[in-house]
């Protein structure tokens, strides 16, 4: 009976060992830790993508309302492509215009010019894909301040 209990165990320990022993040298899965020496051809990255789908958004974190006058430049022209003054009540965020609705050609950069409480600042992005929207903020301590995402 002892006999017939241990070959059980010897069975079923090499039953469910099997699979993890390992792999024959040819089999086993390759890595690298290095880059390859060569980009594939076709591929581009991101920063080479044209994306002219950015929005420029105002955020207000501020306790008080606040007006904020916006000017988007197209920085290869200096041609101004949107400007106007919006008032933005605490808490409030707003959409106020979309890059694409300039048609840019390709990958251009757009400077956002924001001027509220009496200080002017200003951020520039790339219609590219590695640039996400622009972002003017109102702080939570009244503070200007624009940014941008970026990949």
């Amino acid at each position: 009976m002892d006999l017939t209990r241990a070959a059980s165990v010897v069975v079923a320990v090499a039953l469910l060992s099997a699979g993890c022993l390992g792999v024959p040298n040819g089999d086993a899965p390759s890595t690298s830790t290095s880059p390859p020496e060569s980009t594939p051809a076709g591929t581009a990255h991101a920063s080479e993508q044209p994306d002219p789908n950015k929005e420029v958004r105002l955020e207000n974190a501020w306790n008080r309302s606040v007006e904020i006058h916006v000017r988007v430049v197209r920085e290869t022209t200096n041609e101004t492509v949107h400007e106007a003054t919006y008032t933005l009540e605490p808490g409030a965020e707003r959409d106020v215009y979309n890059l694409s609705a300039a048609e840019p050609t390709g990958i251009e950069p757009f400077r956002i010019v924001a001027t509220a409480r009496n200080t002017t600042e200003s951020v520039t992005i790339e219609t590219s894909a590695c640039y996400g929207n622009a972002y003017v903020e109102i702080t939570d301590e009244g503070e200007l301040y624009p940014y941008y995402a970026i990949c």
